[in-house]
C-alpha cells in the first residue's frame, strides 16, 4: 500500500561527469508524481554550477558539490554566472 506524503531524493556521484565550461553542474527540475503514476514537469528549471574547475582528485568540496550553501562561501562565487545559476534558456 502506498504511503502518502512521502518524498524521495535519488542521487549518485558520477566520477566522470558531463561538465559545463570545465565545471560540475546539476539540473534542477520540479516534478510531481501522482498516485496514478502520472508525471508532471514544470518547464522552467535551472542549472546550478560549481565555482571551481572539476578535478576528480580535488579535495575542495566546492569542486564536487553545487549546493548554494557551500558555493556562496567560495571566493569564486558568481564569477562565472550570477549566483552560480543558469536558466534552461
Amino acid at each position: 500500500m502506498p504511503v502518502s506524503n512521502t518524498c524521495w531524493v535519488l542521487q549518485k556521484y558520477i566520477e566522470k561527469p558531463l561538465l559545463y565550461k570545465s565545471r560540475k553542474f546539476d539540473i534542477r527540475v520540479w516534478t510531481v508524481l501522482t498516485n496514478d503514476f502520472e508525471i508532471y514537469l514544470y518547464k522552467d528549471g535551472y542549472l546550478r554550477t560549481s565555482s571551481d574547475e572539476y578535478s576528480a582528485s580535488a579535495k575542495n568540496n566546492q569542486v564536487h558539490l553545487t549546493n548554494q550553501c557551500l558555493q556562496n562561501k567560495s571566493e569564486q562565487y558568481s564569477k562565472h554566472e550570477e549566483g552560480n545559476t543558469l536558466s534552461y534558456a
